[in-house]
């Protein structure tokens, strides 16, 4: 199998329309390209062929997103693109396990426009090529 394509669009697995609808206005002011998918299959067949600058998910999606942060973890290709999650409980616990598996930001709904705004515009810059 020959290497992802690198990609500077951000993969959302969200099965949520409201969130969708949200993060649709956030990415548009940030001028930023997204991949969108209901669910977290979809979203995994894509990361087979391209490397997206960031990866979002919803703690709403069919498949644990702890368990998909960790294995995208584990991948060699995927291992530093950074993941945010979407988490209806910011309790510790649920901070703790997003931190075991790597997740690099956690988002509590509702979701902070600025907030995610402000992590987007970080996550999205093009990074030069090695």
């Amino acid at each position: 199998m020959s290497e992802a394509m690198p990609s500077n669009k951000v993969l959302i697995v969200t099965s949520s329309q409201t969130l969708r609808a949200l993060l649709e206005l956030v990415i548009e002011e940030q001028g930023i390209e997204a991949q969108f998918f209901e669910s977290a299959k979809e979203g995994l067949d894509y990361l087979k062929a391209h490397t997206p600058r960031a990866i979002v998910l919803d703690d709403a999606i069919e498949i644990d997103p702890f368990s998909i942060a960790s294995r995208l973890k584990m991948s060699r290709r995927l291992r530093e693109v950074p993941v945010v999650l979407f988490i209806t409980d910011g309790d510790e616990r649920t901070k703790l396990t997003a931190e075991f598996a790597r997740v690099e930001h956690v988002i509590s709904k509702p979701v902070d426009r600025r907030a995610f705004s402000n992590i987007l515009r970080n996550l999205a810059k093009p990074q030069p090529s090695p």
